[in-house]
């Protein structure tokens, strides 16, 4: 078949829209997209995918700078079209894109996208591990932000940019994940009580910690990278009540951490630590530029082996102002005020939720 005979179809599986363009070396898919866009009026760019000798039971999505010829002489036969959808039309096709190089890497995405990720904090690094939640894959999230954004979170706080400024930082995270396609989050602008917020009444404390309670209570993973020691200790405790795969990061001058408490293996994030009421800094706000990225992205990292059950020997992992990083892996303490054998968590537990509120308030 000459050249100017090679034509292929291209299609809309959900409108039908259906029409031929001749097959020449000098045409590129891109041009093609730009004369669907003009002839559909569309919003949004289109996604394009067929099937391929090379491929033939999986649909294999096509590079924007690919020829029609190339792809000819690779499709399947001549009698598969090359199909295109819209994000205005499809969501689902966003989130199939999105992940299909993660799927081929070896990523499990049935696995990924079946949990449920808590992340409390959406700010230098929260922001951070979100967007690489929902990028990976996870189909479920739960932002946790008291704040609000300002001047100062536009430019290093990636979710967020100049016309954000004064809205609430979880229902602006809230808009811009789900545009990623297939993802529900669901948002909370909540204070978590800590030393530092002891001015609300002790009525809206106990009734912030039953809603928190039962937020962890229905996530599968509980991620923080908040400013305050007493109020990651307020999550730890919940999560070690119901048995939860809890993860907190943190960056400063001095670098950046986390660390791992798996249920049942792993000493809590206050075991052996002294903690001191009047200490509690916002240490992530002065952290060196590269690092909450690099915390961010070895926190998925290490969420992933979590999850598809590969070793992960540490339990805490912490990066060094030198570029190099520490593993180590520390023991759980009987006598740990938080979750040794008389510990908070284990008082919280047997109802004597009253030992939680004086922590708080200082009557230990």
């Amino acid at each position: 078949m000459s050249s100017n005979n090679k034509k292929i179809i291209f299609q809309n599986p959900d409108t039908l829209d259906t029409f031929e363009i001749s097959v020449s070396d000098n045409i590129l898919l891109r041009d093609v997209a730009n004369q669907i866009i003009k002839k559909f009026h569309l919003k949004s760019p289109p996604i394009f995918f067929t099937l391929f000798k090379d491929n033939p039971t999986q649909n294999t999505f096509l590079d924007e700078d690919i020829s029609l010829n190339e792809i000819y002489i690779k499709r399947l036969d001549n009698t598969i079209p090359v199909w295109w959808r819209t994000p205005d039309l499809d969501d689902n096709i966003i989130y199939e894109l999105r992940t299909d190089r993660f799927k081929k890497s070896g990523y499990k995405l049935d696995l990924i996208s079946k949990k449920r990720i808590l992340i409390a904090g959406i700010g230098l690094i929260g922001s951070e591990i979100a967007l690489n939640c929902a990028t990976i894959g996870f189909k479920k999230l739960i932002l946790i932000d008291y704040g609000s954004v300002d001047w100062y979170n536009i430019y290093r706080q990636p979710l967020y940019n100049k016309n954000d400024v004064f809205k609430k930082k979880s229902e602006i995270a809230k808009l811009k994940l789900e545009s990623f396609g297939n993802i529900d989050v669901e948002s909370l602008s909540i204070e978590i009580p800590n030393f530092q917020s002891l001015n609300s009444d002790r009525e809206t404390i106990i009734n912030n910690l039953e809603i928190l309670e039962n937020i962890v209570k229905k996530s599968d993973v509980i991620i923080t990278s908040l400013d305050t020691f007493s109020a990651r200790m307020i999550l730890q405790i919940f999560s070690l009540i119901h048995q939860k795969l809890f993860i907190n990061t943190a960056a400063g001058l001095i670098g950046g951490v986390i660390q791992i408490v798996r249920p049942n293996t792993d000493p809590c994030i206050g075991c052996g630590t002294f903690y001191d009421r009047d200490q509690e800094i916002v240490a992530c706000t002065l952290a060196s530029f590269g690092t909450p990225k690099i915390i961010a992205g070895l926190c998925i990292d290490i969420l992933l082996d979590l999850i598809e059950s590969r070793t992960v020997n540490f339990n805490y992992l912490k990066f060094n102002p030198n570029y190099t990083l520490e593993k180590k892996k520390f023991y759980k303490t009987d006598d740990c005020f938080f979750c040794g054998n008389n510990g908070l968590y284990l008082k919280y537990k047997n109802n004597n939720k009253k030992a939680l509120i004086d922590w708080l308030f200082n009557k230990q």
